[in-house]
């Protein structure tokens, strides 16, 4: 089915986003048809973000890991954990690549698998030379594998992947009577 405009979406998890999404075409911006940045761009908005996130700084798709703290409403850390080291990866995070993909405008997606230990990502995204084509451009929501060596950054939604708690650390007490043994030194020298 297609989608013009931003439309609602469920974000609860990675699989209710991906099963409302596949195989279904966004054109949130009404540009050049269902491209890659249309896809984040329907899910930013239904994470909070107003129309037109992320923000490209007119770099097309890989212009979103390079604004990424361009202002308070941002890309980043309100929603998201940002993973600069590709090996970290999980499932649902927000994948950016850089120019070397999309003949030079980069690419964005959904990792739909943790990082599998090899060079290479399954991506739940738009445009990615698999999907049902459309007749504005782009192509439907579909799953590809991409290449980790154009690996720019990722966006870890923080309701997805909750940030651990930093365990509390609490200092031991002694089980010896440190009081009893300064008395008896000051004791002494007296």
């Amino acid at each position: 089915m297609q989608y013009n405009g931003y439309v609602i979406l469920p974000t609860s998890t990675y699989l209710a986003w991906k099963t409302a999404t596949l195989n279904n075409g966004f054109d949130a911006d009404g540009v050049y048809g269902d491209q890659c940045w249309d896809l984040t761009a329907e899910f930013w908005h239904n994470v909070g973000f107003p129309e037109n996130y992320p923000l490209t700084g007119g770099e097309d798709a890989k212009g979103v890991w390079t604004q990424r703290y361009n202002n308070v409403a941002y890309n980043g850390t309100l929603y998201f954990d940002l993973i600069e080291d590709y090996t970290q990866i999980k499932q649902g995070d927000v994948i950016v690549f850089n120019a070397n993909v999309g003949g030079g405008t980069g690419h964005i997606g959904f990792a739909d698998e943790d990082y599998n230990g090899t060079i290479y990502i399954r991506m739940l995204g738009e445009n990615q030379g698999n999907g049902t084509p459309y007749y504005q451009g782009g192509q439907y929501t579909s799953l590809q594998t991409y290449t980790l060596a154009n690996f720019s950054g990722a966006f870890r939604y923080l309701a997805w992947h909750p940030t651990p708690p930093h365990p509390v650390t609490h200092t031991k007490r002694s089980k010896f009577p440190w009081v009893l043994y300064a008395n008896k030194i000051r004791n002494r020298q007296s």
